[in-house]
């Protein structure tokens, strides 16, 4: 079942994984995206999917340890980016190199933020692995990526969850996947990692915690923003709270919390298809 379903997967770093267990899960119910948009870690998701490598990313998901993790970081001491990003990339381009927009199965949009300008980039031409490494580039962790002469960093600094996009994709339903922990009320509040228990001590909040801190404040407050501004027919999230930014060790759960918030969501899904 198509019928113009829209698929917007947000931002949200290690809690991304998620987004497996959500497209997984849509699938066996049948529901099957017509476009995908996706802003950082849900650019990787969407876009593998789109090309039909998703099992490529769940494969590479579940097996990472924390000694895996470490073995990836290519420590750039004196780059804009903490990371480098090169081996990563090369897991990337392993699975979808020379893969250009036009190859792949599902109209897709990656999003990511113009360094210089600040401005929100809807790249959906040229070659995959750029764009979707451009899209995850968090700042201050990985290096800008330069595409089509432009130096471009995380989508998820300018659009979370990206909506319009997928509108403009022809998506006549969309479903978005925000990764923000869920309160009684549906509003996703993310709540900073590790400070309040780092400040209980007499040492500063680690780096890494600082700006996972800052990522999630503002992604939080612009996802709000963006979402009142440009509301998705249906709204899935998964509930990963206690899971951190950075805890890509831990994807079986983030998968299982993505296949659950769709059972979640279902009764909401059928009800929004049927009128379509």
């Amino acid at each position: 079942m198509r019928k113009a379903i829209g698929l917007a997967l947000g931002a949200g770093a290690a809690r991304g994984w998620a987004h497996i267990g959500v497209i997984e899960r849509l699938e066996e119910h049948g529901i099957h995206a017509a476009a995908i948009t996706g802003s950082s870690i849900g650019a990787l998701a969407g876009g593998l999917h789109a090309a039909g490598r998703l099992s490529a990313l769940k494969d590479f998901a579940l097996g990472l340890t924390r000694r895996r993790v470490l073995s990836l970081i290519d420590i750039s001491w004196r780059g804009s980016g903490l990371i480098a990003g090169e081996r990563l990339g090369g897991l990337l381009d392993e699975v979808v190199g020379g893969v250009t927009f036009s190859d792949i199965q599902i109209p897709f949009i990656c999003i990511a933020t113009e360094l210089g300008t600040g401005h929100e980039l809807w790249l959906r031409s040229g070659e995959l692995a750029p764009a979707i490494r451009a899209s995850y580039a968090l700042p201050g962790v990985f290096r800008p990526v330069r595409v089509n002469g432009h130096w471009l960093i995380d989508g998820g600094v300018v659009n979370p969850v990206p909506v319009a996009a997928c509108r403009a994709l022809g998506a006549r339903m969309v479903i978005a996947v925000n990764l923000g922990p869920e309160t009684a009320a549906g509003i996703a509040i993310q709540n900073p990692p590790d400070i309040a228990a780092s400040d209980k001590g007499a040492s500063a909040p680690s780096l890494t915690s600082v700006i996972a801190a800052a990522f999630n404040i503002t992604q939080d407050r612009l996802a709000r923003s963006r979402l009142a501004g440009d509301p998705p027919d249906i709204s899935i999230m998964p509930r990963t709270n206690g899971m951190s930014l950075f805890e890509f060790d831990k994807a079986e759960k983030a998968i299982a919390a993505g296949r659950e918030a769709v059972d979640r969501a279902m009764p909401d899904i059928e009800r929004a298809i049927a009128v379509l």
